[in-house]
């Protein structure tokens, strides 16, 4: 599991900064031929918009790795050790349920979609490849939801944790 977790990361890393240079190149280009050479690329917004979409997706579930989403700490940080690793297992068990259910759904919006071969207005693309990141990183981050689970779970049933509670 820690082989593909860090398997997981390290795609998830490289899929974030090379969509963001991405970005920042087509930013750069489409600014400057817009107004240094007045050449407008239509496309180009409506690719940036999914690009932001697919960096977001990936990046939330880095944000989860390193623990960086908003969280409520006030009541876990005065909490003896044992409670405190049980509301957190309880916390990401939720939260890993919750993505698996949007997962569930944007893979079903993601298969329709596909099914009616609807296509982007500008770039021409497959509309079911701008749903793509809802399902695929959707499932991603509960599965990173259900590793700090478990890391919380371990805690709570640590014989340190006894020791402290």
């Amino acid at each position: 599991m820690k082989n593909f977790l860090r398997i997981l990361g390290q795609i998830e890393e490289l899929t974030v900064g090379g969509l963001l240079l991405l970005l920042a190149i087509g930013t750069t280009v489409q600014v400057f031929t817009r107004y240094f050479l007045g050449l407008t690329f239509d496309w180009f917004d409506e690719g940036s918009r999914y690009l932001v979409v697919f960096a977001t997706f990936a990046g939330a579930g880095m944000a989860v790795k390193y623990g960086a989403h908003f969280s409520m700490e006030a009541v876990t940080q005065y909490s003896p050790p044992r409670v405190s690793a049980c509301m957190r297992t309880l916390a990401n068990v939720i939260s890993a349920a919750v993505m698996l259910i949007i997962a569930w759904y944007g893979w079903e919006q993601t298969a329709l979609l596909a099914r009616y071969g609807m296509t982007t207005a500008s770039l021409g693309m497959p509309m079911w490849v701008a749903y793509l990141p809802i399902p695929v990183f959707g499932a991603t981050i509960a599965v990173r939801f259900l590793h700090r689970a478990w890391e919380q779970a371990r805690i709570a049933l640590s014989p340190v944790a006894e020791e402290n509670s």
